[in-house]
């Protein structure tokens, strides 16, 4: 069950702790209007251009939800969460994609991916995804 969606501007919160969502995207007017909506809604929010920005990433606020592309250059979204397991606990991701296929379904299953989402996507839609994906996280 999806939780609602939030007023726009209303505080996102667990456990009265801020929510911390990793935005990870190739396309930068993609990774902008995200992270914009998402910080509209009270999420704090981390952005990063490629896999490989946020492998590298060092002095952010540990993440309690993941969005990222699967298509992008370099490391594919699914590659970048298998690296993260690697490391450390992964935090719930949610995919987004341009194209979905049998293929990327079956693997995202398999890596726990909280939801694929297929571009374009609804705002609401999104956010409501995250909630539950921490909630139940």
């Amino acid at each position: 069950m999806l939780l609602p969606a939030a007023a726009e501007g209303e505080a996102s919160h667990v456990s009265g702790m801020p929510t911390h969502v990793w935005v990870v995207d190739d396309d930068e007017f993609v990774r902008d209007s995200l992270t914009a909506m998402l910080q509209a809604y009270g999420f704090d929010v981390a952005a990063f251009a490629s896999g490989a920005d946020l492998l590298a990433q060092r002095g952010k606020a540990a993440a309690t939800c993941l969005v990222i592309d699967q298509h992008m250059p370099g490391l594919a979204g699914l590659d970048v969460l298998v690296e993260l397991r690697n490391r450390l606990a992964s935090p719930p991701t949610i995919l987004i994609t341009g194209r979905i296929d049998p293929e990327i379904e079956q693997r995202a299953r398999q890596l726990g991916v909280v939801a694929i989402l297929q571009k374009p996507f609804a705002a609401a839609r999104l956010v409501s995804l995250i909630r539950h994906a921490i909630a139940t996280g």
